[in-house]
């Protein structure tokens, strides 16, 4: 890269790229904080109406006032919610209905913040506060729904991103502006350096930038010494022309003397030398005088995929010693998307290994629709617990390792396939039956 304006230019064209990348992320960053610590504010002073609306009966058991906290609480899945805990004892917001956020009690004085999703799926922030009331260690735990932060926050973001590429848009464009005008001075230079050479000028003109004004006035400087010099040169040339004039023309003379025309071979070389001379004499002086101028999507393939995944299945759950049944479908590949369809069988696979006692059977049966059906010889589960054992979260047995989590995707992975995720009784097993339909993805275009 020769070009020094170029060089500039693109120097600082990166410069204002990774200064503008880094001061956006720097706002959004810096915004997100100060909107998550005005939520967490909100958030303590929330806890501490609670805890004053918090009474100890005799009993030793605790109860929550409803009429010294806020409404908001009152209201099913509206977005603040609270948990309390002690001891053994847990008292949820009747805004959660009835779910749990499954936390663990703090010690008195001891803060904690967590990033947790809602009972409708939302994002939460939950401030975790240990108090200490009538000598009984208190968890609070408040929670509230970030969504509509986090929307004034993304069209803050979105402003932003506008705002400061027109910004830079600006800047670029003025940046081009400046080097440009700075860099005119220097090409004036160049057509003064050009004018120098056809002889128009014999100096460079001073009023340049101070950057360039060293160079421009050693230049001169320069100039004008082989000015000086050349012009001594004429001048000595000029002296010696005349100082040889008068010897030369006595020389010229000697032919026509008496004594020498009896010689006139050496008269004869006498003139060829001096006329020769004073040509040379001639043509140097001439030249003293004249020296001055100058894939998006992947089929499930049910042969090769099932298998794989109930020998992990059966690794992850080699205590049990678990025989899990399958029988290949005659057609084995499912217009289904194949990360989708590993996660479905996965989860509805995986409940079912941690309940069943030593056998699962798992078929599928593909006609106009995909029917995924797992049974195991587990405890099952009640019918009347069946409805909310899908909701997200739901766990009916807290020995068993888990978040609870699984039924509930796998519900929104039927649904997402404009199918359903229905759970009863194995009447081959006795234990639960999952059965998922989902319609094939050339049905949903």
């Amino acid at each position: 890269m020769k070009s020094l304006q170029l060089r500039l230019a693109t120097g600082l064209f990166l410069s204002l790229i990774c200064v503008f990348i880094i001061l956006l992320w720097l706002t959004s960053h810096s915004i997100r904080l100060l909107a998550e610590d005005s939520v967490a504010d909100h958030l303590e002073h929330d806890a501490v109406s609670i805890l004053a609306a918090i009474t100890i009966d005799t009993s030793h058991n605790i109860t929550v006032n409803r009429d010294q906290i806020e409404p908001i609480y009152l209201e099913t899945y509206s977005g603040d919610y609270f948990q309390v805990i002690s001891n053994k004892q847990v008292i949820l917001s009747l805004s959660l209905n009835e779910q749990n956020f499954n936390i663990i009690p703090l010690a008195p004085g001891t803060i904690k913040k967590e990033y947790l999703t809602g009972p409708k799926q939302q994002p939460l922030l939950i401030m975790i506060y240990g108090y200490k009331k009538q000598d009984r260690n208190i968890t609070i735990a408040v929670a509230e729904d970030l969504t509509p932060t986090l929307a004034r926050i993304n069209t803050f973001q979105y402003r932003y991103t506008f705002i400061a590429l027109v910004l830079l848009i600006l800047l670029i464009a003025i940046q081009v502006f400046i080097l440009r005008s700075g860099f005119k001075r220097l090409n004036l230079i160049s057509q003064e350096i050009r004018s120098l050479e056809k002889g128009e000028i014999t100096q460079l003109n001073t009023d340049v930038p101070q950057e360039v004004a060293a160079i421009v006035q050693e230049v001169n400087w320069l100039l004008k010494l082989l000015d000086q010099r050349l012009q001594r040169s004429r001048n000595s040339l000029g002296d010696l022309a005349h100082a040889l004039k008068t010897p030369l023309t006595l020389l010229k003379q000697l032919p026509q003397e008496i004594s020498l025309q009896t010689h006139p071979d050496i008269c004869k070389v006498v003139e060829l030398q001096t006329t020769t001379m004073q040509n040379i004499m001639d043509r140097v002086l001439k030249q003293a005088r004249m020296a001055g101028t100058g894939p998006a999507f992947i089929k499930f393939d049910v042969s090769q995929e099932i298998p794989a995944l109930i020998q992990v299945m059966q690794s992850i759950h080699r205590d049990k010693n678990l025989t899990i049944n399958f029988m290949t479908p005659k057609a084995s590949t499912l217009s289904i998307d194949r990360e989708d369809m590993l996660e479905l069988v996965g989860n509805l696979l995986d409940n079912a290994c941690k309940w069943a006692h030593s056998k699962i059977n798992l078929s599928i049966n593909i006609n106009e629709f995909i029917h995924l059906i797992i049974e195991d010889d587990g405890p099952g589960v009640p019918e009347s617990e069946l409805a909310s054992l899908a909701k997200r979260g739901i766990r009916l047995d807290e020995i068993v390792s888990g978040h609870g989590l699984g039924l509930s995707i796998a519900r929104a992975i039927t649904e997402q396939y404009g199918g359903r995720l229905t759970l009863g009784r194995s009447i081959n097993f006795g234990g639960l039956l999952v059965e998922a339909v989902l319609c094939k993805a050339e049905q949903l275009q």
